[in-house]
């Protein structure tokens, strides 16, 4: 009978350090983010601190918010939605406010190489849900070697120089097709480093690199796609600022700037 005892005494001590041990395991599990405020667009990576197993991701409003396998969340309409991490039968939760996105002005212009997401308007009227993104700028003797891909090119005189951009233009949702040229419209719409002067196009650079040709490239519903466009100047106005229609009166824009 003492054995028995002793052995019951032995499991059982085994099997309440063993459920100690979880429990400390777990008690130490922390989101890097209890609570979050995103931009509609934009994206934020949750992690789990000191977790030893594998993360499973949950969002309570997916039209609000998603989350990835990896914990990568990306806001797509304005709300509020919790994500839960749930590992080795814990949960943590974050709270998720999405905002609308942040709308750049002459003074402040929004960086034009980060993931800009707008609702774009041609004429006063809704086009469709846009994102762009300056995957690169140039200007000057960079700019023109680039130019120079196509040998018909125009080459720039002591005063002119070309300006180049590359894009990565992802057309969310809207009922036609659009140009890309009107979303970035190098014909009205770039302007100098202080917004204030609008750079006349002298000339186009085309066909010199093997990516979509701004100029000619039709946007349909669901198309991501990369394309470029090098347009020569007067020289002397770099970095570069351009502007967006965002909403339905003329001075609904918003700015961006090439300026790093």
């Amino acid at each position: 009978m003492k054995k028995l005892f002793s052995l019951f005494l032995t499991f059982s001590l085994i099997g309440s350090l063993g459920t100690s041990t979880v429990s400390a395991e777990a008690a130490t599990m922390k989101l890097n983010k209890k609570n979050l405020t995103l931009a509609v667009g934009n994206t934020y990576t949750l992690k789990v601190k000191k977790a030893s197993g594998k993360v499973k991701w949950k969002s309570s409003k997916k039209s609000v918010v998603s989350i990835s396998s990896k914990g990568k969340v990306t806001a797509k309409k304005t709300g509020s939605a919790k994500i839960t991490a749930q590992v080795k039968g814990k949960k943590l939760t974050c709270k998720v406010k999405v905002k609308a996105p942040a709308r750049g002005t002459i003074q402040n212009p929004l960086s034009a190489y980060s993931a800009n997401t707008f609702t774009y308007y041609e004429e006063g009227k809704k086009r469709g849900r846009f994102t762009l993104k300056l995957l690169r700028f140039e200007s000057g003797d960079a700019a023109a070697e680039l130019a120079k891909g196509n040998s018909t090119n125009p080459v720039p005189d002591g005063n002119e120089e070309y300006i180049y951009f590359k894009f990565q233009i992802q057309y969310h949702s809207g009922e036609q097709t659009v140009n890309a040229r009107d979303v970035f419209n190098y014909y009205y719409n770039i302007y100098g480093a202080n917004s204030t002067k609008q750079l006349k196009n002298l000339d186009w650079g085309f066909f010199f690199e093997a990516v979509d040709d701004l100029g000619t490239t039709i946007l349909s519903p669901g198309n991501k796609i990369i394309c470029s466009k090098a347009i020569l100047v007067n020289k002397g106005y770099s970095p570069i600022t351009y502007c967006v229609q965002t909403g339905s009166g003329t001075n609904d824009l918003t700015w961006f700037t090439t300026a790093r």
